[in-house]
């Protein structure tokens, strides 16, 4: 999950527009929180986080004579998160993580409608309490991608990451449709499939699912070997968009369907290692966001 999570960053590069800051923030009032590791039950959570995300063009060349195209681009993210204070001394939840990425990918394109996009990134995921060297995520990896026509693409690949501070090779997966006009539709297999309506041509209604997956290292006080946790969210939510000529604005909300994490310890053998499963309840959430155009549209 993780992997796909990576693989779909990078590869989307290609298809989302560049020198656009996007800031979002979400807030999940009070939800029941299960913990398995430790047994804690019916204790209350708030969550709150900021989102922050910028892709560049480092550099685009197209060939008149052979039609090919060599594309640089740059990605930077960030993502901060705030728990509620832990609820005893077996509480597993880290109150405060940060995760980050800065990343390059590079698309060449190939015959018959192919292209190979290659992602390198580095980033610090960690709980803040102590970091070091298994706080730093490295991954990297090639997809190949068919785009048989405008709006419709699927790739696949491999990639080598060290999510269990360990190398790991794994298989990568993308698809993108997207369709045009007042009412469109929109899929990004791993990240979002959404379907959306141009009320007027300065506002948007999205009905968008969406699907989260991220790894951290922590400080694991009741189990020190398990300090890798893994997080998985599934909000479905509807959102508004206001467009102008230099920024859009967001406001939506909805409904977190899942939200779960799990411990595990280092090492190859361990990535498939069954963990228990600890849950934060379903919940209503609301959502915000900002889209800074650097290189504003002409539109």
């Amino acid at each position: 999950m993780i992997l796909l999570v990576l693989t779909g960053k990078g590869a989307f590069a290609q298809f989302t527009p560049v020198n656009n800051l996007d800031i979002n923030t979400i807030y999940i009032p009070d939800s029941k929180y299960k913990q398995k590791d430790g047994n804690v039950e019916n204790t209350e959570k708030v969550q709150k986080r900021i989102d922050l995300g910028y892709s560049f063009l480092i550099s685009n060349k197209f060939d008149t004579v052979t039609k090919k195209v060599n594309q640089w681009t740059g990605m930077i993210s960030g993502s901060y998160t705030q728990m509620s204070d832990k609820s005893g001394e077996k509480d597993l939840m880290p109150e405060k993580l940060l995760s980050s990425q800065l990343g390059v990918s590079y698309y060449h394109s190939m015959r018959n409608n192919w292209g190979m996009v290659n992602i390198f990134s580095v980033g610090i995921n960690s709980d803040l309490k102590h970091i070091d060297s298994h706080d730093l995520y490295i991954n990297g990896g090639v997809l190949f991608i068919k785009t048989p026509h405008p709006g419709f693409s699927y790739g696949f690949g491999g990639f080598i990451i060290n999510a269990l501070n360990a190398p790991i090779i794994l298989p990568g997966f993308m698809l993108h449709v997207q369709t045009e006009g007042k009412f469109k539709f929109n899929i990004d297999i791993p990240t979002e499939i959404s379907t959306a309506y141009d009320v007027t041509k300065k506002m948007e209604l999205k009905l968008a699912f969406r699907f989260r997956s991220l790894s951290y290292d922590t400080e694991n006080e009741v189990d020190p070997k398990k300090r890798y946790l893994n997080y998985v969210e599934l909000p479905l939510g509807l959102e508004g968009k206001w467009k102008s000529k230099y920024f859009d604005f967001m406001l939506g909300g909805g409904y977190m369907l899942l939200r779960n994490f799990s411990f595990k310890e280092a090492g190859i053998k361990n990535v498939f290692a069954n963990t228990p499963v600890n849950k934060l309840g379903s919940s209503l959430f609301i959502n915000a966001g900002i889209r800074f155009k650097l290189q504003p549209s002409k539109k």
